[in-house]
């Protein structure tokens, strides 16, 4: 059989160049709304879908397949036998709750949500149920709710069972998985890199992308298409009316700002307490992904800054703290980006490693120090003695993946899901074009040189992701549904995940909210800020907030002072 030309990389960046002036890598404008799908609005919010009979909203909380009433109560066992985790069931108990797979039709299927509940230690004086999720998206909420003192007040915990649960899709709820072996997943995850760069690594990313959503395809199931942050706001309905309280009182970290904003305007009257801590933007996030992930770049760039100043300004106090770091470190980005670097000890340093490992130490107060010391490390690193760069694509005499590899052997579970990816690809609008990549990631990099390239590409699977948006439900506001109590928003003021902007636009957005700042570098701030557990405490408590207003800070900075 004939197979026709396939044009090269290098015509396919100028394409995409030109095609940068599309419509879709346009920052929203205030009244942008997606245009792909049927669009029901009432005065409840709007839902996207592409089934005009579905996303139904009345003008009081989002109509469900079942009444506000306390639905069954769970059946609470050792959560041993359905998470294989030690948990103490002196402490804790786990149970599993059914929902609609397809919430239009229930009766179609349904998905497992396992919670776990941390008992409350008063329960003569017990509140009611407080639900906690970490954030992702596809994080497992489970030990968060298992390990609650560690951002969470004793008394809170005294008067509140705290509730985490896996989210559709994540972990023990009927996990998502794209594979069906561990070896089926490396081999075809093996060509791509977190920060390529020329064209050949890009192209062997994009390729492997390829590979990687048709794998999604065959493997992922129905629920592939059932995986939006509109679902997961309504199964937290359903969980709320399985413990029998008549309001939810809840906390989300990063992305699960976005499920607790979502929840508040599906049902802004069924809300008791909610705070938000690590704010997404919701509104840009659910109409223009190129554009939240450009700004979220450039959030890491700040973080990164005020890192370099504050380790500058403790002078011996930081590991990288003498002369220009800010010259020193983008000496070591650019010698990163042409090629690998190994440390004194050994330990080889590409540039995706090194980008990863920023962000995530930016993300970790405590990580701080240790960035320095690596930093400092770099500084005297060595290219490798072999001449050529090497690559993460395959050798030439290796078949490269593709979306029909050949099947690879089954042997080893597959450990992981793809949840993370399921979410955002449905959540987050992106052109369905993967040769818009290289020319999206070169203008971020222009924007934001140390992340702009890591945060473009983390995004490629959903150009090629198996279901699209518009054949989905999905809520994209409004967000300024006012719930009977304001809702707490948290912001640490350089959050290299998401950025303090998007805090102050959640606040905004909201009906009624309270924004609450916190000085420092890292990404949330409960139980890292004995000011910011206290206000929230006493928002849950349901007392009056004494602190001054101004900013909290943090119990610890990461950095001694100059002496």
């Amino acid at each position: 059989m004939a197979h026709k030309a396939r044009p090269s990389l290098r015509r396919l960046l100028v394409s995409a160049t030109t095609a940068l002036t599309v419509a879709a890598l346009l920052p929203p404008s205030a009244s942008a709304t997606p245009t792909s799908a049927t669009t029901a609005t009432a005065t409840a919010g709007t839902v996207t879908t592409g089934r005009a009979t579905t996303g139904r909203v009345t003008t009081g909380d989002m109509t469900t397949s079942t009444a506000d009433a306390p639905g069954p109560g769970p059946r609470w066992q050792d959560c041993a036998a359905l998470t294989g985790a030690p948990v103490d069931p002196a402490v804790a108990d786990c149970a599993v709750l059914p929902v609609p797979l397809d919430y239009a039709r229930p009766d179609d299927g349904s998905v497992d949500l396992v919670m776990l509940r941390r008992r409350a230690t008063d329960q003569e004086h017990r509140a009611g149920t407080l639900f906690v999720n970490p954030g992702g998206p596809g994080a497992s909420g489970l030990h968060t709710a298992y390990r609650a003192e560690r951002f969470l007040d004793p008394e809170v915990l005294a008067r509140h069972d705290v509730i985490g649960f896996d989210p559709r899709g994540v972990n023990t709820s009927d996990a998502l998985k794209c594979f069906v072996s561990q070896e089926e997943h490396d081999a075809t995850m093996a060509g791509r890199t977190a920060v390529p760069v020329g064209v050949d690594e890009t192209a062997e990313t994009i390729r492997s992308t390829a590979a990687y959503t048709a794998a999604c395809a065959r493997n992922a199931g129905p629920l592939l298409a059932h995986t939006t942050t509109l679902d997961a706001a309504r199964d937290l309905d359903e969980l709320r009316r399985a413990t029998g309280d008549d309001r939810l009182s809840y906390v989300g970290f990063s992305y699960g700002t976005l499920l607790g904003a979502t929840y508040a305007n599906l049902y802004p009257h069924r809300v008791r307490a909610m705070i938000l801590d690590g704010n997404v933007d919701p509104r840009l996030r659910s109409v223009n992904g190129v554009e939240y992930d450009r700004q979220r770049a450039a959030g890491m760039e700040i973080a990164l800054t005020e890192f370099l100043r504050r380790c500058a300004a403790a002078g011996d106090g930081c590991a990288f703290g003498a002369g220009d770091n800010r010259r020193r470190f983008d000496h070591i980005r650019t010698r990163l980006r042409g090629g690998p670097l190994v440390l004194p000890d050994g330990t080889s340093m590409t540039l995706s490693r090194f980008t990863t490992l920023v962000s995530d130490s930016l993300a970790t107060p405590s990580r701080l120090p240790g960035l320095a010391r690596t930093l400092a490390g770099l500084e005297s690193a060595k290219p490798p003695a072999t001449a050529a760069r090497p690559t993460t694509a395959p050798p030439k005499s290796a078949p490269r993946p593709s979306a029909h590899q050949a099947p690879v052997p089954v042997t080893t579970p597959y450990r992981a899901d793809d949840s993370e990816t399921a979410y955002n690809c449905l959540d987050k609008p992106y052109p369905s074009a993967p040769a818009l990549w290289p020319a999206l990631a070169a203008r971020a990099e222009r924007e934001s040189p140390t992340f702009g390239r890591m945060t473009t590409f983390e995004s490629l699977p959903c150009a090629t992701w198996p279901a699209r948006r518009w054949e989905t439900d999905r809520y994209t506001g409004p967000w300024n549904r006012p719930t009977d109590r304001a809702v707490l928003v948290i912001g640490n003021r350089y959050d290299p995940t998401t950025r303090y902007r998007f805090a102050q636009r959640m606040a905004d957005r909201l009906g009624r909210s309270r924004l609450v700042t916190v000085d420092m570098i890292g990404h949330t701030a409960l139980g890292l800020s004995r000011c910011a557990d206290d206000i929230t405490a006493a928002h849950l408590l349901g007392r009056p907030d004494q602190r001054p207003s101004g900013d909290c800070r943090p119990d610890a900075e990461p950095f001694s002072a100059r002496p």
